[in-house]
């Protein structure tokens, strides 16, 4: 692209010829044409117009005798200047008059149009300047300039009544800005605004001119880029101005834009702009060069600039026009009330050009010139041999890649607004667009693109999408799954609520997404708001790579514990597929192994989320669709309405989703904040009997049960603590010490209850081959069978010892199950006077009290057999019959406060009843 420019540039200055003047003997040679664009041979007056890019000067000024030269040829210039202005004041002809201009040596030295370097007072525009600028004095470009505000004026319908200016002036004034546009020696005001900047960053470049648009405006001195500023305007109205994109460009301007309305500024340029991928190669890049040159400043958009002049006035009074800060500002407000419809496609359409190609963003060119070679040197260098509109897409795609590299901040602050750009509009993520079209023709015709919702109807229709569009959109959701700013619905649907909830949270890191997920409960919260949230929720649950959060954590985890599922996971992925929650549930039945606490807390309130909403465990939603169908179709979906209609229809559920259901229940077992309506019946008793308890590995459930019989354990919270034990009763899993403890020795030491047992269906499910289900083939086992085998193990382990070194006698309880069982069983008090329960048991039982409490000696004695084991005396013995007198005062005192306080009803029974929000606890 660059090299064809330069092609360009240097067959425009080859055409230095001058062509033939008209009538009067002089010539006007504008681009290497005869003249102005209606085909004349130009203006009655035209002067001779030498083309830029002859031979100039063969040394620059670089001394003290060069710099008095310099000042010389000014004076002498000045004094010619006067002496044809004051000819034109009096309406005498100067057209046959030649002055020479030299005041850049860098460039060739020029003939001045008209002797003064303005139109004529008596040629096309006589009349118009005695009409419009009877109060200018004419030379260098004042006249033209007068007469240009009054052309703006009639443009934007300011114009005086019955007075335009006439069309041959208007004939004349673009031949003179044309010609003027060729050699900055023949703009006089600019050429001694800009000698210095010239001078210091042209010196060598074929057009003098070019290499000061391409400088940046902050290193040109003040009153140089203000100078070189009005000559882009003058290009950005009349496209024929430029000279390089006039030759480049007439005959494509013939072929697409003949019926553009010459009158409109900038009506040429964006009818070039809309048929891009028809231009021809040269007309391409000089209109790509042009672009590149007028970018960062709206006022260079004549259509965007015309179009939302109102937006600017509305929504951005005082911001500036520099640095692409007027087109953030409406960017910013294209949402907002008051923004019209016509300012909304022109700004659309200028996103959209400059969102495919970097050279065109002004933020990605000025501020990630060194990034890019850093990163994207491969990307930048195949730009040259890329065609068609977006070839430079790629050096954006590769920022955005590895943007979490990149140095320079305001370079990160543009990758930022892009990623937004693209989470707004299909369009605007090249690939995406390029992969999904037909997908998008097919099911997404009738959808309008913006605000998201193209996006989101592929993500819908996911499962009907062509496998390469697939796979772009998970790429697509992956990178931008790190921050709100990308989360575009979601961030308009919630802003009252980012404004009330998260004003100081910083942006990143998706910690704003997490300050509105913990808020979702408050009543502040708008159902809009909800739904989103909720549906970003469940969208992020659906592949480990799509959580941000949990994706970064437990990076290193993943890889210890989970890699074949992770390999699974890409394999998915390469065919276009969503994983699913194979890492996530490998995380998650590993959490006691994860070692960085990170990872633990990311992995936990992901499990959380699942036991609030089905729909936040792909594999359990998978597993229970038909059984939600059949069984729980008025369950609405949150606070664990489906698991607990699952679990009241438990005998009728498929044995997928009844292991899927027992996995999730195995969980919450460990932690009393994984059942949120218990925690919330129990939390007085909590904050009364378990204060500084750390939650976790079913601490604060233990805790409850300790203390369940003691005054001010309420009936609910007694209720729901008895219901939960009575279901760790039934399956010993669900007991998480015993559950977590005693794995193995269940499956060693417990095979004969094991094998009446059935496995639940299927031996592919994972969960069976591991965890043997308790359900019988021909009903339920008696409560705590398994309890009573481990119990029994406990009480054989004692008759005998246990062999040390290698000849460990396995028939034994591990230390840890022991330990646990010796606390935890039998399952209830009515166990302990059970006849099958053995002296030596009993003996064994006090033993192992005793001896926690460091006090074997005082209460057994191993030298005697049977009851003269247990031996009571003394002081002990008075304690010990003190302590049966407290035991029966307490069981009467009991008694009575359970008759008085048995028939009150917690007010979250009443409200589970009335089907009020707490129906929607935990199950």
């Amino acid at each position: 692209m660059a090299a064809r420019l330069v092609l360009l540039l240097g067959l425009l200055c080859a055409g230095g010829a001058l062509a033939a003047g008209p009538t009067n003997g002089t010539a006007a040679a504008v681009n290497g044409t005869a003249g102005p664009a209606d085909g004349t041979a130009g203006p009655k007056n035209g002067p001779v117009a030498a083309v830029n890019g002859t031979a100039g000067p063969a040394n620059t000024t670089a001394s003290a005798g060069g710099w008095k030269k310099a000042k010389e040829r000014d004076a002498k210039l000045d004094k010619q200047l006067q002496k044809f202005q004051d000819m034109q004041k009096g309406k005498n002809d100067t057209s046959k008059e030649v002055v020479t201009s030299d005041l850049v040596e860098e460039a060739a030295p020029a003939q001045l149009w008209n002797a003064d370097a303005d139109v004529s007072t008596v040629g096309a525009c006589e009349a118009d300047i005695e009409h419009f600028c009877f109060k200018e004095d004419p030379g260098l470009g004042r006249l033209a300039m007068c007469l240009s505000q009054q052309l703006a004026k009639e443009a934007k319908g300011n114009a005086r009544a019955g007075g335009k200016v006439s069309k041959g002036c208007r004939e004349e004034l673009e031949a003179f800005k044309r010609d003027r546009a060729t050699n900055v020696n023949k703009d006089v005001p600019l050429a001694r605004a800009c000698r210095e900047d010239v001078s210091r960053y042209c010196k060598g470049q074929p057009d003098v001119l070019d290499c000061l648009r391409d400088v940046k405006k902050k290193k040109l001195t003040p009153h140089c880029a203000e100078a070189v500023y009005e000559e882009q305007e003058e290009e950005a109205k009349d496209w024929a101005v430029d000279p390089v994109l006039h030759k480049a460009c007439s005959a494509d301007v013939d072929s697409f834009c003949s019926d553009s309305d010459d009158d409109e500024e900038g009506a040429v340029t964006k009818c070039l702009i809309e048929h891009i991928g028809q231009l021809s190669i040269f007309c391409s890049d000089a209109l790509h060069h042009a672009e590149e040159q007028r970018s960062g400043d709206v006022r260079l958009d004549r259509a965007l600039y015309q179009g939302c002049s109102s937006e600017m006035n509305l929504f951005c009074e005082g911001v500036g026009y520099d640095d692409g800060q007027m087109e953030a500002c409406l960017e910013e407000h294209i949402d907002g009330e008051g923004f019209s419809e016509r300012c909304r496609e022109e700004l659309e359409m200028w996103v959209q050009r400059h969102s495919v190609d970097y050279e065109l963003n002004y933020g990605l060119r000025e501020y990630c010139a060194e990034d890019i070679d850093e990163l994207c040197h491969d990307d930048r260098e195949k730009i040259d041999f890329a065609e068609g509109y977006g070839a430079d897409a790629q050096v954006l795609q590769c920022l955005e890649t590895k943007r979490a590299h990149v140095r320079e901040p305001r370079c990160a602050q543009e990758v930022h607004k892009q990623l937004g750009r693209e989470a707004n509009d299909i369009r605007l993520d090249h690939q995406l667009a390029a992969a999904c079209a037909a997908d998008v023709k097919e099911h997404c015709g009738g959808v309008k693109p913006g605000s998201a919702r193209v996006i989101h109807c592929l993500q819908d229709a996911r499962a009907k999408l062509r496998a390469d569009c697939s796979t772009k959109l998970f790429l697509h959701e992956q990178r931008l799954a790190e921050d709100i700013d990308f989360k575009y619905p979601l961030k308009r649907a919630c802003v009252v609520e980012l404004a009330l909830f998260c004003t100081d949270v910083p942006h990143g890191h998706a910690r704003v997404v997490r300050c509105l997920q913990d808020k979702f409960d408050d009543e502040q919260m708008s159902d809009e708001c909800r739904d989103e949230v909720k549906r970003d929720e469940i969208q992020s649950s659906q592949d480990y790579r799509l959580n941000f959060r949990l994706l970064h954590a437990c990076d290193t985890e993943v890889k210890r514990m989970c890699k074949a599922e992770a390999e699974k996971c890409e394999l998915k992925g390469q065919a276009g597929e969503l994983c699913g929650g194979l890492v996530i549930n490998c995380l998650r039945d590993a959490l006691d192994e994860i070692r960085g606490e990170e990872c633990r807390n990311e992995v936990f309130h992901l499990i959380k989320k699942q036991v609030l909403d089905h729909r936040n465990d792909p594999e359990l939603t998978e597993a229970c669709k038909t059984d939600i169908s059949t069984h729980c179709r008025a369950a609405k979906p949150g606070w664990g309405r489906v698991h607990a209609c699952l679990r009241d229809h438990w005998s009728q559920l498929s044995a997928e989703c009844r292991a899927q259901e027992l996995r999730l229940s195995i969980l919450q077992g460990r932690d009393i904040r994984l059942r949120p309506s218990l925690q919330a019946i129990c939390a007085q008793e909590a904050a009364v009997f378990c204060r500084g308890v750390e939650p976790g590995k079913a601490r604060v459930f233990r805790c409850l049960a300790a203390h369940m019989g003691e005054p001010g354990f309420s009936a609910d919270c007694q209720r729901n603590m008895a219901s939960q034990i009575a279901a760790a009763q039934k399956d010993y899993r669900l007991d998480y010490g015993i559950g977590a403890t005693c794995q193995a020795d269940v499956e060693r030491e417990c095979k004969g209850e094991l094998e009446h047992l059935a496995d639940g269906g299927g031996a592919e499910l994972r969960c069976l081959a591991q965890c043997p289900s308790l359900q019988v083939a021909a009903g339920t086992p008696k409560v705590g069978a398994v309890g009573r085998c481990l119990s029994q193990k406990v009480a054989e382990g004692a008759e005998r010892p246990v062999s040390s070194g290698n000849d460990t006698d396995t028939s034994a309880l591990s230390a840890g199950c022991r330990q646990l069982v010796l606390v935890a069983a039998p399952r209830d008090a009515r166990a302990v006077f059970d006849s099958s329960m053995s002296l030596e048991q009993v003996t064994a039982k006090v033993a192992q009290i005793a001896h926690n409490a460091g006090l074997s000696a005082t209460f057994v004695n191993p030298n005697k057999p049977g009851l003269g084991a247990v031996t009571v005396t003394g002081w002990v013995a008075v304690l010990c019959v003190g302590a049966l007198v407290a035991v029966v005062l307490g069981m009467l005192g009991f008694a009575l406060w359970r008759a008085t306080l048995g028939s009150q009803q917690h007010r979250y029974t009443q409200l589970v009843r009335e089907g009020g929000p707490l129906k929607e606890g935990d199950v």
